[in-house]
């Protein structure tokens, strides 16, 4: 909770700070960066944070992220999961600015898989590639937050593991197909 509250001052500052400067340029430039974090993350014990450049109607995202993965979402009863890992992402916008997006993206994580009963560790590797798209939000428009946005969105994504893990007690397994859906904060530089 303490991220989630110091993230969304860190925003706020970065807004202040950028807001005329941004005004000027937004009718000017056709390139430029956001960053984005999700907060679901954050309350899943975890971390969420991404770069993103966008040049014309394209976003390229590059993120990390860390969370404990609801034994629901997994699949898997009887096990905790903790995953961290990288991914990026291509979006294709409809306009420039408050919109809908769709896009493709692929990620790298590390499963940190925990045997309930028997507290056994073992560590899994996953290449993910999907599909994604979702919308973007501008609540605060003709104001000096005139920049950050909300972003619902959902990917279907196919999943690779990179090893095997097998527990004596329990079976563990990865879904070959998964739904993930998510909101994103962002700002936009």
């Amino acid at each position: 909770m303490k991220k989630s509250f110091f993230l969304a001052g860190l925003l706020l500052l970065i807004q202040n700070s950028f807001a005329q400067k941004n005004a000027i340029q937004d009718t000017v430039s056709t390139s430029r960066i956001e960053l984005e974090t999700d907060p679901i993350a954050f309350a899943l014990n975890g971390y969420s944070f991404h770069v993103i450049y966008v040049k014309k109607r394209f976003r390229y995202d590059l993120g990390i992220f860390g969370a404990n993965q609801p034994e629901a979402y997994s699949g898997n009863k009887g096990f905790l999961t903790y995953s961290r890992g990288v991914g990026g992402k291509i979006n294709y916008l409809l306009n420039q600015k408050e919109t809908w997006f769709a896009g493709v993206g692929a990620g790298y994580a590390k499963h940190k898989i925990t045997h309930r009963a028997s507290e056994l560790v073992q560590n899994q590797e996953t290449f993910s590639i999907g599909v994604h798209t979702g919308y973007r939000f501008f609540f605060f428009k003709n104001t000096s937050f005139s920049n950050i946005f909300i972003a619902p969105w959902a990917s279907i994504d196919y999943n690779i593991p990179l090893n095997k893990v097998n527990f004596a007690l329990g079976n563990y397994t990865t879904k070959p197909w998964s739904i993930f859906p998510t909101i994103h904060l962002g700002y936009k530089f």
